[in-house]
């Protein structure tokens, strides 16, 4: 079929691994096409289910990193400050 399409391959090939069907309707296709739609029909695409994220791990994943390495930076700036009054 993808050689056959009078529309071209590109056509097909842009389609590819999408739902289609706007696309179909939008171009006319005559009833013939129609009826090979049923013949190369393989099934619908569902839409994926997501589930929701804990808000709250996300906020601590994102912001314990920094503020930790921000701790160790303040606290190594204070130490080499202190040793360098020392000596």
């Amino acid at each position: 079929l993808l050689f056959q399409h009078p529309g071209g391959e590109e056509v097909l090939l842009e389609q590819a691994g999408r739902d289609a069907t706007e696309s179909f309707e939008d171009v006319g296709h005559s009833t013939d096409a129609r009826e090979m739609l049923k013949q190369y029909y393989i099934g619908e695409i569902h839409p994926v289910r997501t589930c929701p994220l804990p808000t709250m791990g996300i906020f601590w994943s994102t912001w314990l990193i920094p503020i930790f390495g921000a701790l160790v930076l303040g606290l190594m700036y204070r130490y080499y400050m202190l040793e360098g009054r020392a000596s």
